[in-house]
C-alpha cells in the first residue's frame, strides 16, 4: 500500500519509495511484486508517475543486487 501511494505522489516521494520499495524487499516481496502494484498505479497516478517509480524500483533491485 505503502508503495502504491508513494508511486502516485510522483517524483516529489523519491526518497520515501527508495526505502519503501527496500523494506518490501527485506520483508519478501518479489520485485515482480512490487513492479506490479506500481504498474496498478499508472491509472491513478499517470504514466509518469509510474515510469519514474519503476525507474527508482530497478535502481533498487540493482543496488540489492550488488549488495548480495
Amino acid at each position: 500500500v505503502t508503495i502504491a501511494a508513494l508511486t502516485v505522489l510522483g517524483a516529489q516521494a523519491e526518497p520515501q519509495l527508495r526505502l519503501a520499495i527496500r523494506h518490501a524487499l527485506e520483508a519478501g516481496a518479489t520485485k515482480r511484486e512490487i513492479a506490479e502494484v506500481i504498474y496498478q498505479m499508472s491509472m491513478f497516478g499517470g504514466l509518469p508517475a509510474m515510469t519514474k517509480a519503476l525507474e527508482v524500483a530497478q535502481k533498487v533491485f540493482d543496488e540489492t543486487e550488488d549488495s548480495a
